[in-house]
């Protein structure tokens, strides 16, 4: 009886470890995405994407790609993608991913909107919601695909085949090529095949062109210099003519995770290599983005964390076109243009959208040229700015447009001096400023952004002067300037 006691405890413990460990995975899934959906409320969606990631990546390890809780973290990733980083393509496959897993998965409340609920049901729609899928959804964790296997193939009936049908790899060994096969199915109509791989360590995932062999098998294989490390991530992919993505068996956002034995230990997510002002990089977003299909190779620069905080510091040039009279002699302007040959702007702001800033500048005018005697040697000006940029970076052209108050002062020649030696006074305009501009910028390295703008302020007299003494006649009139700065990001 000790003995069979003794062997029900062995079976009992043996049985409740998976049980214990799916459940300390799945709570820490949820955790995941909790913090996800907060930092996705905070605008910080760089990070709720990396987050819901990481509960993907170790819902894979844990070999629960197909638990209900995974369908919710792929609908939050489509939020995320949809309203949050405006990239609809990687939306519908995080979507199309969910809907493999649960048909009925629901949008939260809190974040539906028509036009997302109606991705969502398409997605839904267009699944099938079994291992023969159209391939652009990511794998469903089966490892029985008829006719492939991991490291070759056989005799293949291609008629049998529909989307991407491939053998998913969980294991393999160091130090060694890692060969791969895929079939083909003649529902999709591919102008290439390709294995996407990330190496451990690695941000973007490089590409591996597969060869045709036969009617619908192609070959590749995974480097051995990618196989070192414990893990690797893959997905195959199958691109149009067009370079999209059409089919595939894993994702970018949802890829295939092979464990190398034999490999040296290291963390199983890469870090991120953050630049706080730089959101995007130039391939795939470390296992994620990459959906629109636009496959770059490499591992060169992974996104980062957008900014929230900047400080612009620039420093200007331009003229104006003026009106009225000037502010000393009180001579009525016979020129329209007069220069104004420096000015600074300084600016703070904040993003209230990842693309979109609201900021505080102030623009110090030096009416440089001027030599009536007490003339001004400064005009201030305070302007709330809204800048917004026509990429999905906060990089590259930019509109702006401003408001505030303040003077702009420019310098002219007089027609008719009563001292010939001085014979150059000032026009100033306000105190109501209203413009707009557009901007350049690029990043040079770290939180350091070189900015150039061109703004075309309209000075508006909604008083007739300023001051006591002595009054400063206000007038009409609008500047153009053309600025040069250096923006850095927090």
């Amino acid at each position: 009886m000790r003995a069979v006691a003794i062997l029900l405890c062995v079976l009992g413990l043996t049985y409740s470890r998976p049980a214990f460990a799916d459940a300390k995975t799945k709570k820490d899934i949820e955790k995941k995405l909790k913090e996800a959906m907060e930092n996705y409320d905070l605008l910080d969606y760089e990070s709720a994407e990396k987050g819901l990631k990481q509960a993907l990546v170790e819902a894979k390890k844990a070999k629960m790609e197909n638990d209900p809780i995974v369908a919710q973290v792929n609908v939050a990733l489509g939020i995320v993608y949809y309203a949050g980083l405006q990239d609809v393509d990687s939306a519908k496959l995080a979507f199309a991913d969910a809907c493999e897993i649960d048909k009925k998965v629901q949008l939260d409340p809190a974040y539906k909107t028509p036009d997302m609920a109606k991705a969502l049901q398409e997605a839904c729609s267009d699944s099938g919601g079994d291992t023969g899928d159209t391939g652009d959804t990511g794998d469903t964790g089966d490892t029985g695909d008829t006719g492939s296997s991991g490291s070759g193939g056989g005799d293949v009936d291609c008629s049998s085949i529909s989307g991407v049908d491939h053998e998913i790899i969980d294991t393999a060994t160091a130090g060694s090529d890692l060969k791969m096969t895929a079939n083909l199915g003649s529902d999709i109509d591919a102008e290439k095949v390709a294995i996407m791989y990330r190496p451990q360590g690695a941000t973007d995932f490089t590409e591996v062109k597969m060869t045709k062999k036969g009617e619908c098998t192609y070959t590749g294989a995974i480097p051995k210099s990618a196989m070192a490390g414990e893990l690797v991530h893959y997905y195959i992919a199958a691109f149009n003519a067009k370079g999209k993505v059409i089919a595939g068996k894993g994702s970018s956002g949802s890829p295939n995770i092979i464990e190398i034995e034999g490999g040296t230990a290291g963390a199983g997510i890469p870090d991120d290599n953050e630049d706080p002002l730089h959101e995007g990089g130039g391939g795939p977003k470390g296992g994620g983005g990459g959906t629109s299909g636009e496959v770059h190779a490499g591992a060169s620069g992974g996104p980062s964390k957008p900014a929230k905080v900047y400080l612009n510091i620039a420093v200007g040039s331009g003229m104006g076109f003026v009106t009225g009279k000037t502010e000393q002699d009180g001579n009525a302007v016979q020129c329209c243009f007069a220069p104004a040959l420096l000015s600074v702007l300084p600016e703070i702001g904040f993003y209230v959208a990842p693309t979109t800033s609201v900021g505080a500048a102030f623009r110090m005018g030096f009416p440089i040229g001027a030599n009536i005697d007490g003339h001004s040697t400064a005009a201030p000006a305070a302007l709330i700015r809204v800048r917004h940029y026509l990429g999905k970076t906060q990089e590259g052209v930019a509109v702006a447009g401003s408001i505030g108050g303040g003077i702009m002062r420019n310098t002219i020649k007089l027609t008719d001096p009563t001292d010939a030696m001085q014979d150059t006074d000032i026009v100033a305009m306000g105190p109501l400023i209203v413009g707009i501009g557009a901007s350049y910028s690029k990043d040079i390295g770290g939180p350091i952004r070189f900015f150039a703008e061109a703004n075309a302020l309209a000075g508006i007299p909604i008083i007739d002067h300023m001051g006591t003494m002595p009054e400063v006649p206000m007038n009409f009139g609008v500047q153009f300037d053309a600025n040069l700065g250096l923006m850095f990001g927090f």
